[in-house]
């Protein structure tokens, strides 16, 4: 008799697949780092410090509150007006960015549900995503979900994690690519994409039949320390509209998780064309509902206090740890990618002759103490398929105080 099958077919294809399937690897190493005290843990991009004070005092100061008080209760599908408009004057003061606090933005419970219910507002059945690799692994699940067929375009440490116009053409469909989804700057490398980066995701996105928009996942735009800064993906696009006569569209995810160092509180947003966030919230509203209000009201009082990229000194922060790491790195024998933002750095360390990065990550564990991540998990490609430098990245997380950055260096340099 046939054992009755539980799960669904969509269930299991997610399950069965995650990143390439070493979701599995993953897991097993994080309850390592996570098993004694003793070890350095750098696997995941949580900051080990407190976040942003504003938002914490005011998130505490309404839920302490007594008496009637909204901000214990739901708030509006959309999200709360308050932080609607600390957003959109946020993006206007900051980076001179149009946006509509009611028509084009949408509070989500999280960037990552906020990529979610994009894609599945987005993507039909059969139509195509491209995904840059490596990337963050929740794309290609997501993806899948949403109906879309995911089709992967390669970076390499190589060429600088550069986008390459020969590649992207072979990823790319005009009848059948939905979607192209950019990430700057990138987790896992810490690449800022170029002018010439954009013009050529641009270029192939104005070809579509399909309606092809630009995802473009901004969740470490408070940590860029590329000499430009952070430049926001919507307005080079707008301007290559107006230069070419395109309408190719943007769809752009922010988080407080890094703005406000709070990956805890789980309050994301959308931001686009009215039309796009109107089917986005309605999505939002059969997932989530809101995200918790007492937060919102938090991260709303934060943002009203930014008034440039310096974001509680997190991306200075952010940037002399990547220096350190990867000068020590390199001493060491690494070949390492030097980032201009984010949270990360990654290093290969196959010249030390390890023939695979969970074995380089096993030996740190093990005899350093330091835990880093395997970038196994970041491909879409299964790891059999990848180059002998691929298969030994390994992404390490910097954004931690500098004590706890200059002892796990010391722990690798005896590596």
């Amino acid at each position: 008799m046939t054992p009755l099958r539980v799960l669904s077919d969509t269930c299991q294809k997610v399950v069965g697949g995650g990143a390439s399937g070493q979701m599995q690897e993953w897991r097993l190493l994080l309850e390592k780092a996570e098993s004694s005290p003793e070890i350095v843990n750098l696997t995941q991009g949580y900051p080990d410090f407190a976040g942003s004070a504003t938002a914490r005092r005011e998130a505490a100061e309404a839920i302490a509150k007594d008496g009637p008080n909204k901000l214990n209760q739901y708030s509006p599908l959309v999200g709360l007006s308050s932080l609607m408009e600390s957003l959109s004057k946020f993006y206007k003061r900051v980076w001179n960015m149009d946006v509509d606090a009611k028509r084009e933005i949408l509070v989500t419970t999280s960037g990552t549900e906020a990529i979610s219910i994009a894609l599945q507002a987005l993507v039909s059945p059969g139509e195509e995503v491209v995904v840059f690799e490596p990337c963050f692994p929740w794309y290609l699940p997501v993806s899948r979900l949403a109906g879309g067929e995911v089709k992967l375009c390669k970076l390499s440490m190589e060429d600088e994690y550069a986008i390459d116009a020969g590649k992207l053409e072979a990823s790319f469909d005009p009848k059948k690519t939905k979607v192209i989804i950019v990430n700057s700057p990138h987790n896992p490398t810490g690449r800022v994409l170029s002018e010439s980066d954009i013009e050529t995701v641009h270029r192939f996105a104005s070809t579509s039949e399909a309606g092809c928009v630009i995802f473009s996942d901004e969740a470490y735009e408070g940590q860029c320390w590329a000499k430009e800064g952070h430049v926001k993906i919507k307005v080079l696009v707008d301007k290559l509209n107006e230069k070419t006569g395109s309408k190719v569209r943007v769809v752009t995810m922010g988080t407080a998780s890094k703005l406000c160092s709070l990956t805890g509180w789980r309050v994301g947003w959308l931001l686009g064309d009215e039309d796009i966030i109107s089917g986005c919230k309605a999505l939002h509203g059969y997932s989530t509902y809101c995200a918790p209000s007492p937060l919102q009201h938090g991260i709303a009082k934060a943002l009203d206090e930014f008034t440039d990229q310096s974001f509680d000194g997190t991306r200075d922060m952010m940037e002399s740890n990547a220096r350190k790491v990867v000068d020590a790195l390199r001493g060491q024998g690494f070949n390492t990618y030097n980032p201009e933002g984010g949270y990360f750095v990654v290093a290969d360390g196959s010249p030390l002759g390890f023939s695979s990065n969970m074995e380089l990550c096993q030996v740190l564990i093990d005899e350093c103490k330091v835990a880093v991540a395997p970038m196994n998990m970041f491909y879409g490609t299964p790891a059999p398929e990848l180059t002998p430098s691929e298969r030994g990245l390994v992404r390490i997380a910097i954004c931690k105080t500098e004590p706890v950055i200059q002892e796990a260096i010391a722990r690798i340099r005896k590596l």
